[in-house]
């Protein structure tokens, strides 16, 4: 399975990559100004800028530099208060903070810049920490443009969302797993901030035997519970056990709307289409074992890199049952290590299809959702079987040219 290699085949090909590499790149400056016209800095409330999903990292920074307490934090109606007092509308939704006190130790400095700087400071420097991770997996410029300006990365930065960060955390931990276990369990210890998106971390580590990354990563996790609890005290997660179970209350009752389209999970694709209960945790369960159980299998018997991140990678999109669109930059690394892998020894049916369509589900799934026809992890799924096709079929040397679909 080889694509021709012929003159003839190359400049057509590289002149519709650079086209589409093109628009991806105005996509992203389109998102990006779309984020930066939110902002005003000379206002003195933040009036529209409370839109922007940063606004909750940024109202609970300012509630705790004022003297709040994270416990009263974790309260709903006393952020709804306080945002409101920021400039927030009193009839919008509430918008709620759902995170482990060792994530209120993060944010918590960002609160002392204005919303405007805040929001650009927290954007660019987590966009800067995703490249950075990029290039330890040993990306070209190229390819690390094409993730950079990819859909997901653009609605992360039209959000002012964390998806840059937990991508950046989870990539770099492992891209160092190998060489330096120390750094990358430290990574995995940070990246319990959203605990979620690490479920599959603990097969991958167990497969490689990468013990002294499994004890950084616990030792990274007590140091952070522990600078969290110094800080806040132990009541704080108390509180944050309550908002979880409060938020948990809340994603089962909540009617289809803003928060189920820009979902990615399977579990919120079961839900959006309408499957009764309980059946579709049973459908995220099945999966999320599936897949840990693929994970644990290809790390302990295949040897190539580049497909087992992809692989790893696109597992934490099924597996986790609580993601969104814009936590997926990570996923748009996974398809271009895939696509990578494709062009040098060729692709399968119709799985060039399947890798646009991931590549292009954080752009059409929130529309999709709202129609619900729940199909980004219909997507992913299908992504996660071609890997494991490939890694199963041992495609780590060039086969014969053949003729391909898709």
């Amino acid at each position: 399975m080889r694509i021709k290699s012929s003159l003839t085949g190359i400049e057509p090909r590289r002149a519709v990559g650079m086209a589409a590499l093109l628009i991806l790149c105005l996509y992203m400056a389109a998102h990006v100004g779309l984020l930066f016209s939110k902002l005003d800095f000379g206002a003195a409330d933040l009036g529209s800028s409370t839109n922007v999903d940063f606004f909750v990292y940024y109202s609970s920074a300012r509630f705790l530099l004022d003297g709040g307490s994270l416990p009263s934090l974790y309260d709903p109606g006393t952020l709804k208060a306080y945002q409101v007092s920021l400039g927030a509308a009193a009839d919008t939704s509430i918008h709620p903070f759902i995170y482990p006190p060792s994530y209120a130790l993060l944010i918590k400095p960002f609160g002392l810049l204005p919303f405007a700087w805040s929001l650009i400071v927290w954007s660019l420097g987590t966009f800067a920490l995703f490249l950075a991770s990029l290039r330890l997996v040993g990306l070209r410029w190229v390819e690390i443009l094409a993730v950079g300006a990819a859909p997901a990365s653009a609605l992360n930065f039209a959000a002012g969302q964390n998806g840059f960060l937990t991508s950046a955390l989870l990539i770099s931990a492992m891209a160092l797993m190998a060489g330096r276990q120390a750094a990358s369990g430290a990574l995995l210890g940070i990246l319990t901030v959203k605990p979620h998106l690490g479920l599959v971390i603990p097969f991958v580590t167990v497969a490689k035997r990468r013990w002294t990354a499994i004890a950084a990563a616990l030792a990274g996790a007590l140091a952070l519970i522990a600078a969290s609890t110094l800080v806040f005290g132990i009541e704080a997660w108390a509180g944050y056990l309550d908002a979880v179970r409060w938020f948990s209350a809340q994603a089962e009752n909540q009617p289809l709307g803003t928060f189920f389209d820009y979902s990615s999970s399977v579990l919120m694709a079961a839900k959006i289409a309408q499957i009764p209960q309980p059946l579709p945790y049973l459908i995220q369960g099945s999966l999320s074992l599936f897949v840990f159980g693929a994970v644990y299998w290809a790390f302990r018997r295949k040897t190539d890199q580049d497909l087992l991140l992809a692989l790893m990678l696109a597992g934490t999109a099924i597996a986790t049952p609580y993601a969104f669109l814009y936590d997926m930059p990570f996923l748009a690394l996974a398809v271009v290590l895939t696509l990578r892998h494709g062009l040098a020894r060729g692709f399968l049916p119709y799985e060039t299809l399947c890798l646009l369509s991931v590549f292009l589900a954080p752009f059409a799934g929130a529309h999709l959702n709202a129609l619900q026809i729940p199909l980004v992890p219909v997507a992913h799924l299908a992504f996660f079987g071609y890997i494991l096709v490939r890694l199963r079929a041992g495609l780590t040397a060039v086969q014969p040219p053949q003729r391909m679909s898709g």
